[in-house]
């Protein structure tokens, strides 16, 4: 069976839609050191899980259809319980806004934000 991500896509591709229609792919290049990004699952949308080497679970970024022409991206930074003036969660948390800013980055230069 198909996760739902990707049936999502294929049901775009079946309707002649472009998975990333307007937008910049983001490369590995794109991401600071050590950042890997993947497909995870959100029921909200589209979702890019995110790990560090060697910091571990960095967290999501998950980018939510408001309507055609509108997307939400709402990033969840993984604390693992600790408390977030940790050394460890305030590094994880500056990555990640760098994530967040580079896929943000995505959007505007390709004038998808409005």
């Amino acid at each position: 069976m198909l996760g739902l991500p990707l049936l999502a896509e294929l049901q775009w591709l079946v309707e002649g839609k472009q998975i990333r229609p307007g937008l910049k792919q983001l490369r590995p290049d794109d991401l600071p050191s050590g950042v890997i990004a993947s497909r995870g699952y959100d029921h909200r949308g589209h979702c890019l899980a995110l790990d560090h080497h060697p910091l571990g679970e960095l967290g999501k970024i998950v980018l939510i259809k408001i309507s055609d022409d509108q997307m939400l991206m709402q990033a969840e930074l993984y604390t693992g319980g600790g408390n977030l003036q940790d050394s460890l969660v305030k590094q994880k948390r500056e990555i990640l806004e760098a994530v967040v800013s580079t896929v943000n980055n995505c959007f505007v230069t390709n004038n998808v934000v409005r």
